[in-house]
C-alpha cells in the first residue's frame, strides 16, 4: 500500500510539471497536431517514469569488516529475571483495514465511472439505431431529434432542423475532420483512465485540453479547405444554444467558442522546435521519479525468476529493519536489553548494542530488511556464528550466536528471508540470539524501537490497569463470575454435561476458592440451574472490577482444541479487558493449554458491562480430547484454579 501511495504522488508530480510546461509554452502555439500527441505522451510518460529503474556506479569503496576483539564476557547472554514476553502488535492490522476500506470505496466508484462509459456507448449504439441514416456528399449521416452534431468513431449525428440548412455542409465537414483523425479513440482513452483517476485534478485538465486541441484540428481542417473563416465562425455562433454533450463523443459545439475564434485568427505558429526543450525535462523527471540502485559487484544468488523483477519495485522503507528477527516468537523472551547493564560475573558496568532473545536452538532466524550479506562468520570466539547485512548503505543488522547459516557472503535478501538459526556458538549461558541494528556512520540503535510487529511487555506492565480501581479504593477486587446459559437454556449439550453445568461448576469452584479471601470478593450471576436475563447478568457488573462470562463451544475443525478469551474492543474497558485476557492466556499456557486472545465488537454482555470484560471459552466439545477435560472433576477444577490464578495476579 505505501508503494501505492509513493507511485501515484510521482505520477501527479510528472502530470503537474508536464501540464505547466503545456499550459505556459504550447497551449497556443497553433501546433494542434503536435499538442494533441504532446497531451497523450505526457499523461502515457507520467505513469511509466516511476516504473523505470536506474542503476547507479557505487563510488564507496569496499572494505573487509576487521573482527574487532570483545572482552569474553561481553557476550554471555544475560537471563535475569526481569524477561518480556511478546506480544503481537494488533493497532498496525486495525489501522491497515482503514486504508483498505479506502482503497475499496476508490475501486468502487471507478467501476461505477467505467459501467456509465460503457453505458454511455450503448446509448450511442442504440441512438444509431434509432436514427434515419441518410448518404450526403457520399458520407453516411445519421439524422435524428438531437439538438447538437457530433461523431462517434465513424458515424456522425446530425440533427434534422440542420439537415437542408445552409450551414450543413460546413458542420458535416468539421465532423469529417474528428472522423478521419480518429479523434474518437484519443476521447474513450482519456475517459478510462479517468474513471481509474477520478480522484486526480491533472486528468481532467489534460482532457480539457485534449477535447479543445480536436476542436482546433477541425476548426483548421474545415477553415483550409472552405476558405472562408467569417462564414465559419458565424456557423459557430449558431449552434451556441446546445448544452447537451456525450462523455466519449466528439460535438461540433461545446463550451469553447470563443477560444476557437481567437485561435482561428491568429496567424503566428510557434516553431517546432521549441518542442524539444520538453526533453531535458523529461530527462531530469526521470532521473529524480525513477527507482535508483547502486551498481554493486556482489556474488549473484542462485537462479530465480523472481530475481527478473526484484528491482521494479524499490521502496526506500524496505531497507528500515521492521520485523522480528525470529519465525517462531512463541515463548521468546527477551532476557538481556539494550542499553548499559551490570555484567552478572565481573560486576562492571557496561555498554550491551543489541538485544538478545532467548528461544531453543534452531529457531529459523530471519532478515529484518532487504539488503546484502557482508558477514558471514564461522569462529566460536565472542559472537560465535554471526551475520551482518549492510541495508542500502542505511542500516547494518548483526545476528550472533547462529547454529547455522542458510546464506553466503554477498547474497541478495529480502525481508523475512530466512538466513540461519538461532543457538549457542561462542560465549553463550543458552540458547539464544543476539541482535543488533546500528545506523552507518553513527552508533548503534535499540532493536526493539524497530521492531514493529511485535511489543515486549512485563507481566506487571500486562495488567496494571485491571485491578486499578480496587487498588485505589483499598478494598476487595468485586469478580463477577456469569455461568453462561440456565434453566431451560442448556447451551451446547455434550455426551456427559450440558454447557450450562459445567460453567456453574467452574463458578462455583471459583466461589469456593476465594470465600474467605481478604481480598478478592467472587459474585455470581446465578448460583443455580436457573435462567437469568442478559440484562440481568449485566446489571450486576455495574459496580465489579472484573466480569467473566463461562462458556464452552463447538468447532467445524474437530482437531481444534484451545481456550479463548474474548473481549470487545469498541468500549471504555477495552484495554483492561484485554490485559485481562493476556493474564488468563500466561496462566493457562503454563499447563500446556493453547490459549487465544481474541476480540469483537459483538455479544450482547461484552457490549454492555460496565466493567472490564471477557467471555471466556473454556474449550470444544466438538474435539473428543477437550470433551472429556470439560466432562471431568479434574478438568474442572484444573479450569477453576487457572482462572482463580488470573484473578489473584490482577490484584
Amino acid at each position: 500500500m505505501n508503494f501505492l501511495l509513493i507511485y501515484l504522488l510521482k505520477v501527479f508530480t510528472i502530470q503537474a510539471v508536464l501540464y505547466l510546461i503545456y499550459a505556459l509554452a504550447f497551449h497556443k502555439s497553433g501546433r494542434h497536431a503536435i499538442n494533441r500527441y504532446y497531451i497523450n505522451i505526457a499523461l502515457v510518460t507520467s505513469f511509466l517514469i516511476p516504473f523505470i529503474s536506474i542503476a547507479i556506479p557505487d563510488t564507496k569503496t569496499t572494505t573487509e569488516i576487521v573482527n574487532s576483539e570483545k572482552p569474553v564476557w561481553y557476550e554471555i547472554a544475560e537471563m535475569t529475571s526481569n524477561q518480556s514476553d511478546l506480544i503481537p502488535v494488533e493497532t498496525a492490522n486495525q489501522s491497515s483495514y482503514t486504508i483498505e476500506f479506502i482503497f475499496m470505496g476508490i475501486l468502487f466508484l471507478s467501476l461505477f465511472l467505467l459501467i456509465k462509459l460503457v453505458f454511455s456507448h450503448f446509448q450511442l449504439v442504440r441512438l444509431r439505431m434509432q436514427s434515419e441514416r441518410i448518404i450526403k456528399n457520399g458520407t453516411n449521416v445519421y439524422c435524428s431529434k438531437i439538438e447538437n452534431p457530433f461523431s462517434y468513431f465513424s458515424s456522425i449525428f446530425i440533427p434534422k432542423s440542420i439537415l437542408e440548412s445552409s450551414s450543413f455542409n460546413t458542420i458535416l465537414k468539421h465532423e469529417l475532420v474528428h472522423v478521419n483523425k480518429r479523434h474518437s479513440i484519443d476521447r474513450v482513452f482519456h475517459e478510462i483512465i479517468l474513471a481509474f483517476f477520478w480522484f486526480n485534478p491533472f486528468h481532467y485538465l489534460f482532457r480539457n485540453r485534449l477535447i479543445e486541441t480536436h476542436e482546433f484540428q477541425a476548426d483548421e481542417g474545415v477553415i483550409s479547405t472552405q476558405n472562408d473563416p467569417i462564414g465559419y465562425q458565424e456557423v459557430l455562433y449558431q449552434q451556441i444554444h446546445s448544452q447537451f454533450a456525450f462523455a466519449s463523443a466528439n460535438h461540433f459545439k461545446l463550451n469553447t467558442i470563443k477560444t476557437r475564434i481567437k485561435m482561428m485568427n491568429q496567424n503566428k505558429k510557434l516553431s517546432k522546435w521549441h518542442y524539444l526543450f520538453v526533453l531535458p525535462v523529461l530527462a531530469i523527471m526521470t532521473f529524480a521519479f525513477a527507482n535508483k540502485e547502486r551498481n554493486v559487484s556482489v556474488a549473484p544468488l542462485k537462479s530465480n525468476v523472481s530475481e527478473v523483477f526484484e528491482n521494479i519495485i524499490n521502496s526506500p522503507s524496505n531497507f528500515i529493519p521492521s520485523i522480528f528477527p525470529l519465525k517462531d516468537a512463541e515463548g521468546v523472551k527477551l532476557t538481556s536489553a539494550f542499553g548499559k547493564r551490570l555484567h552478572p560475573i565481573l560486576k562492571v558496568e557496561s555498554m550491551h548494542e543489541g538485544i538478545d532473545l532467548k528461544t531453543y536452538e534452531g529457531n529459523p532466524v530471519l532478515a529484518t530488511a532487504d539488503g546484502i550479506v557482508v558477514e558471514v562468520n564461522s569462529t566460536f570466539g565472542g559472537f560465535g556464528k554471526r551475520i551482518t547485512i549492510d541495508h542500502n548503505g542505511l542500516y547494518q543488522t548483526t545476528y550472533a550466536h547462529l547454529s547455522e547459516f542458510k546464506v553466503e557472503k554477498g547474497d541478495k535478501v529480502r525481508r523475512g528471508d530466512l538466513i540461519g538459526a538461532a543457538g549457542t556458538t561462542g560465549e553463550s549461558s543458552g540458547p539464544h540470539l543476539h541482535y543488533e541494528v546500528k545506523e552507518i556512520g553513527k552508533d548503534f540503535l535499540d532493536p526493539v524501537d524497530f521492531i514493529q510487529n511485535y511489543d515486549f511487555k512485563t507481566i506487571s506492565e500486562k495488567v496494571e490497569s485491571v485491578g486499578e480501581k480496587s487498588v485505589k479504593s483499598n478494598q476487595k477486587l468485586r469478580v463477577v463470575l456469569d455461568p453462561g446459559h440456565g434453566g431451560r437454556d442448556k447451551g451446547i449439550v455434550s455426551k456427559k454435561l450440558a454447557e450450562k453445568e459445567i460453567a456453574l461448576k467452574v463458578a462455583t469452584e471459583i466461589a469456593e476458592i476465594f470465600k474467605n479471601s481478604d481480598q478478592v470478593e467472587i459474585i455470581l450471576t446465578r448460583e443455580e440451574d436457573e435462567i437469568v436475563s442478559l440484562k440481568d447478568r449485566v446489571r450486576k457488573s455495574e459496580n465489579a472490577d472484573i466480569f467473566i462470562s463461562l462458556h464452552t463451544e463447538i468447532h467445524a475443525n474437530e482437531n481444534e482444541d484451545m481456550m479463548l478469551a474474548i473481549y470487545n474492543d469498541q468500549n471504555d474497558n477495552a484495554e483492561s479487558s484485554k490485559n485481562f485476557g493476556e493474564l488468563m492466556k500466561h496462566e493457562y499456557t503454563a499447563i500446556n493449554k493453547e490459549f487465544k486472545v481474541a476480540y469483537t465488537d459483538g455479544y450482547y454482555i461484552l457490549q454492555n458491562a460496565k466493567a472490564p470484560a471477557i467471555l471466556f471459552i473454556m474449550g470444544y466439545f466438538s474435539n473428543s480430547e477437550a470433551e472429556d477435560y470439560l466432562n471431568s472433576d479434574i478438568g474442572i477444577k484444573q479450569i477453576a484454579l487457572e482462572l482463580s490464578d488470573a484473578i489473584e495476579a490482577s490484584l
